[in-house]
C-alpha cells in the first residue's frame, strides 16, 4: 500500500482535495451538505494520483538520476503495477465525474488528456510543459465551480493558483537540471541555464505578489485577504526571492512556492468568510 501511496505522491492528492473543497467555501456552498462538491474532489484526487503514475512511468530514467527513491526508478514497483494503477485511478475518477454533470466531467477528461500528453511530450519542452501544469492546476478551482454550478468566485484562486505553479514548475526544471539535461530534456534550465530559471522565478513572483496588493486596491478581495497575504505569502516570497538570488536551494524554494499556494488558498477563504 505504501509504494502506492508514494507513486500517487500523496501530498499532491490532498492538495488537489483541499482545492476543489475550497472552491466550493468560495461558491459561498455548504461543503458538508454537497455531494458534488466531495464526490468531485474524490475525483480531482483519483485523477492527479493517476497523472503523477503515468509521469513517473515515462520519467524512469530521469528519476534514476533526480529521484531514485521513486517507486519506479528504485524497483519498489513494476511499470506493469503502475499502469494498472493509473489506469484504475484515472478511470474511476471520471466515471465519478459524469454522475456529477457534464461541464465537470468535460474538464475531467480534459485534464486527464493534457496531463497525459504532458508526461508524453510536453515536459520534454521549453516552457509549454510549465504552462501546461500550471494550467492544470489553476483549472482545478473551475472544475470545482462547476460541480456546485458557480464560477463567479473561484477564478482569483484560479489565477493565483495558475502563476504560484507556474513560476513552481520553473523552478523544479532547475532543481532537476542534471537528470534532464542527461537524458537531453529541454528546459529553460538545460537551455539557458539555473541563472536564467531564477531570474524569471523573480520576476514573476514580483508579479504575484503585486496582483495580491492589485486585488485588494481593486476591491476585488477584502482586507482580510490581504491581511493574511502579508503575514505569510509575502514573507515566504520575500525569502524564495533571497534563495533564488543566491542559488542556495532550489528544492527549498520549490516547497515554498507549496507553501505560498496553500496560504494563497487560506486567505482567498478567509476573505470569503
Amino acid at each position: 500500500m505504501i509504494k502506492y501511496l508514494k507513486l500517487a505522491r500523496i501530498g499532491n492528492v490532498i492538495i488537489a482535495f483541499l482545492s476543489v473543497e475550497c472552491a466550493g467555501i468560495l461558491c459561498g456552498i455548504n461543503i458538508a451538505g454537497s455531494w458534488e462538491i466531495f464526490a468531485a474532489a474524490i475525483a480531482a484526487s483519483l485523477i492527479t494520483a493517476g497523472g503523477n503514475a503515468v509521469n513517473d512511468l515515462f520519467d524512469v530514467d530521469i528519476d534514476k538520476i533526480n529521484r531514485p527513491h521513486r517507486p519506479l526508478a528504485s524497483g519498489m514497483l513494476s511499470t506493469g503495477e503502475a499502469k494498472v494503477f493509473y489506469g484504475v485511478v484515472t478511470g474511476v475518477g471520471l466515471v465519478m465525474t459524469a454522475f456529477i454533470n457534464v461541464p465537470t466531467f468535460t474538464i475531467a477528461l480534459g485534464a486527464s488528456v493534457l496531463v497525459f500528453l504532458y508526461s508524453y511530450k510536453l515536459k520534454r519542452t521549453i516552457f509549454y510543459g510549465n504552462l501546461m501544469v500550471a494550467f492544470v492546476t489553476g483549472l482545478t478551482f473551475v472544475y470545482g465551480g462547476t460541480a456546485v454550478g458557480d464560477l463567479k468566485d473561484v477564478y482569483p484562486a484560479a489565477i493565483f493558483a495558475f502563476l504560484t505553479n507556474l513560476i513552481r514548475e520553473i523552478i523544479k526544471d532547475a532543481e532537476d537540471v542534471e537528470g534532464d539535461g542527461h537524458v537531453g530534456v529541454q528546459t529553460i534550465a538545460t537551455k539557458y541555464g539555473t541563472a536564467v530559471s531564477s531570474r524569471i522565478s523573480i520576476a514573476l513572483t514580483v508579479v504575484l505578489l503585486f496582483m495580491v496588493w492589485g486585488a485588494y486596491h481593486l476591491g476585488v478581495l477584502p482586507v482580510q485577504f490581504l491581511t493574511v497575504c502579508g503575514l505569510t505569502v509575502l514573507p515566504i516570497g520575500s525569502y524564495i526571492t533571497y534563495l533564488l538570488i543566491t542559488r542556495r536551494s532550489f528544492s527549498e524554494a520549490s516547497f515554498g512556492y507549496k507553501l505560498m499556494m496553500i496560504f494563497g488558498l487560506a486567505a482567498l477563504i478567509v476573505g470569503k468568510v
